[in-house]
Parts: C-alpha cells; sequence; structure tokens
C-alpha cells in the first residue's frame, strides 16, 4: 500500500558537504520530507530516543563520537536505514544489521533515488504483513508439529526453545525433544512473537523460559544459549530490563 503523505526523514551525517548533498537530493524527491539533519552522532542519537517516527535515516558510518554502526546498535528501535560512507567495507556489517542499503561518498542522485524506491518499496510490502499482525488479537495456545508419521500437538508454554540442525529442527520442551523437518523460518512464522524470539540463526527460545542472562548468552534449563550478534539489539529491547 502506497503512503498518502511523504515519508519522514532524518540526516546524522558530520561530513557538511555530504549533508548538503543528501539535504538536496532529498528536497528534489516528492516522497521525502526532512525533518531534521545533525552533524553530530550523539545529537541525532539523542533526538532518535525521543521521537520514534521517523520512517528513514541517512546515517554517515565514520563519525568522531560514534560511528554510524555503534550508533544504530544502540537504538532500541530503528528506522529503515541507509548507510553513507566513504569506504564499502562496511557492507558485511550493514547486511548484518539489516539496513535498507548503503550509498558510497559523494552520493550522487540516481544511486541515492534507487536506494530511496527499494527502501520505500519494502515497507510497503510490509504493511499488509504488519496490518495483519495487529488484527490477529487471539494468539494461539499451542501448534501442530509433524514428527515421524504423526501430527502431534504441543503448548506453547511447555516450549523451551527451538535449535536449527541442518534440514530438520529439534523442539525442545520441559521434559522432552521433538525432531521436526522445518526450516527455523518456517517454524518462526508460526510461533506468537510477543513469546518467542529468535536470537540466534540456530535458536528460537520463549522469551518466559529464561532463568537468566550472562555474557550474552541466555540459560534455558540448565542449557547456556549464544545471543547472535546481530540479534542483539533486538533482545535487549524486549526483554524489561531495570
Amino acid at each position: 500500500m502506497k503512503k498518502d503523505t511523504p515519508y519522514r526523514v532524518i540526516i546524522i551525517d558530520d561530513d557538511e558537504l555530504s549533508r548538503m548533498i543528501l539535504e538536496r537530493h532529498i528536497k528534489a524527491t516528492p516522497s521525502l520530507e526532512l525533518v531534521q539533519a545533525f552533524n553530530s552522532s550523539t545529537e541525532g542519537l539523542a533526538w532518535l530516543l525521543k521521537n520514534d517516527s521517523i520512517d528513514i535515516l541517512f546515517l554517515d558510518v565514520e563519525m568522531p563520537e560514534m560511528t554510524g554502526i555503534e550508533l544504530l546498535r544502540t537504538l532500541p528501535k530503528k528506522p529503515h536505514t541507509i548507510l553513507i560512507t566513504s569506504h564499502k567495507d562496511f557492507a558485511l556489517q550493514a547486511f548484518e544489521l539489516q539496513v535498507s542499503d548503503y550509498l558510497l561518498k559523494p552520493v550522487d542522485f540516481t544511486r541515492f533515488t534507487q536506494a530511496v524506491i527499494n527502501t520505500t518499496a519494502r515497507m510497503e510490502a510490509a504493511q499488509p504483513q504488519q496490518a495483519a499482525a495487529v488484527a490477529a488479537t487471539v494468539h494461539p495456545e499451542e501448534i501442530f508439529v509433524k514428527v515421524d508419521n504423526k501430527i502431534i500437538k504441543l503448548n506453547l508454554n511447555n516450549i523451551l526453545f527451538i535449535e536449527a540442525r541442518g534440514d530438520y529442527v529439534v523442539i525442545n520442551t520441559e521434559n522432552k525433544k521433538h525432531i521436526v523437518y522445518t526450516t527455523m523460518s518456517a517454524i518462526d512464522q508460526k510461533l506468537p512473537s510477543d513469546q518467542f524470539l529468535r536470537i540466534h540463526r540456530s535458536f528460537i527460545i520463549n522469551l518466559k523460559k529464561i532463568e537468566l542472562i550472562e555474557d550474552d548468552s541466555v540459560l534455558m534449563q540448565d542449557k547456556y544459549i549464544p545471543i547472535g550478534g546481530s540479534y542483539q539489539s533486538k533482545f535487549y529491547s524486549r526483554i524489561n530490563k531495570l
């Protein structure tokens, strides 16, 4: 579904020339509205922590007080982000942080436009899914899975964690393990997101069953499960931590 109003965007970039180029590109793009432009990563972070209604963040990577990567890892709620950088070396980190795109300086208008098109298309495609998730107010209490030649019912509250093992997953409950031939992505889509969270490419956990957190790992019934680097920000933003 296409947005009726312009996408609200901000810039965080300590390079004055780069910031001016981005501002000019944004003003030349009717689908975008520039809300703020910051020349300091710490000022930009402070503003973002108080304002979560931004659609797109144009974020410089190389900044003295705090890099763009560090800023993004700090944000509990991340807007769709387009990284601005002088080097291609940040492509892997950009992928890990699931940023929408990254642009090399100096940013030319053609490449800028393509990044905006890709980002807004992704946002528009996600809207029906988000609406469906909001509409689904009744959460299931159980899930049916195929084990061997039988379909069995598992109470979601009894599931501790799910582990990927090649072409199958192991569902660990409080008293038994079940081998199911499916993918992590497929089972993740079936579980209620308010109770289960993927914290590693190989692990989905039941947030209600965490016993303690230590050294970026969670303890689940005598087993320590690592929290993957690219999952840590989302995990720590979800738990009720003092």
